[in-house]
């Protein structure tokens, strides 16, 4: 199961079941009464570092970045489901999130076609 952990300046603030991820964002499920620290002093939601736990074809990896509260709907009395939105992501999170995402392995297409030409030559 992914994983996501929310954080403030190494601090984590909460840690979430990831619901869905795609390469705009997440989604993933807080307890409502989480959702206090995710809001500065005035109220509005804070910019967030996060921490993704994926499975990918190699393993599990984490990927690391931040992002900002884009929406959030309540589930239930206890549970909300919180939209999260990327900022900025390290080097090779797209491709590690493509591979969480399909079940067969992610290769660059230029080093399949240099492959190829290489294999026809």
């Amino acid at each position: 199961m992914a994983i996501v952990l929310l954080k403030e300046k190494d601090d984590i603030l909460v840690r979430g079941d990831l619901i869905e991820i795609t390469p705009l964002g997440f989604q993933c499920e807080l307890q409502l009464c989480e959702m206090d620290r995710l809001r500065d002093e005035a109220g509005r939601y804070k910019s967030l570092e996060l921490e993704l736990t994926l499975r990918s074809h190699s393993g599990d990896c984490s990927i690391r970045g931040n992002g900002s509260v884009y929406s959030v709907r309540r589930a239930s009395q206890t549970l909300c489901v919180v939209t999260v939105r990327f900022g900025e992501l390290e080097q090779n999170a797209y491709r590690l999130i493509s591979e969480h995402l399909t079940p067969n392995p992610v290769f660059d297409i230029d080093e399949a076609r240099s492959a190829r030409k290489s294999r026809m030559a």
